[in-house]
């Protein structure tokens, strides 16, 4: 992935409870509450979600069980000690992993997008058995 702004990487294990639709639905519940004010249009389309802020900002979530997946995660789990958060993770579980999300936004200079990034990982993280690595 060559995107530098939120990128991330959301490795799903096979007894993951993860999906495209759930996460959309989670997404829209989030941003429904009221004390959210800039609500953003949040469109589901060919296994990717598009968070579009009214300035045009967008964050992306792409789903993806293609081979090189698997390959990655094969990778990371040799490389990595620490997910996302620097936190340890389970490399037997992540070594089988097939399916991810690819999360990236939108250039993002100055920062203004950068809650709403950690919000759509808040959302990822409430599925079972996902691991979480930030792409530099």
């Amino acid at each position: 992935m060559a995107n530098t702004f939120y990128s991330y990487l959301a490795f799903i294990t096979p007894t993951s409870d993860a999906s495209l639709i759930a996460l959309k639905n989670n997404l829209e519940t989030f941003y429904d509450r009221p004390v959210i004010e800039n609500k953003p249009e949040i469109l589901l389309e060919d296994n990717q979600i598009n968070i579009i802020f009214d300035d045009e900002y967008q964050l992306y979530i792409a789903f993806s069980e293609e081979e090189y997946v698997n390959e990655e995660a094969l990778e990371i789990a040799q490389e990595q000690q620490l997910d996302w958060n620097e936190n340890t993770f389970d490399k037997t579980a992540l070594e089988i992993c097939r399916k991810r999300f690819e999360i990236w936004g939108d250039d993002d200079f100055d920062m203004d997008y950068f809650n709403d990034s950690l919000f759509v990982i808040e959302q990822i993280e409430q599925f079972s058995d996902v691991i979480i690595f930030a792409i530099q």
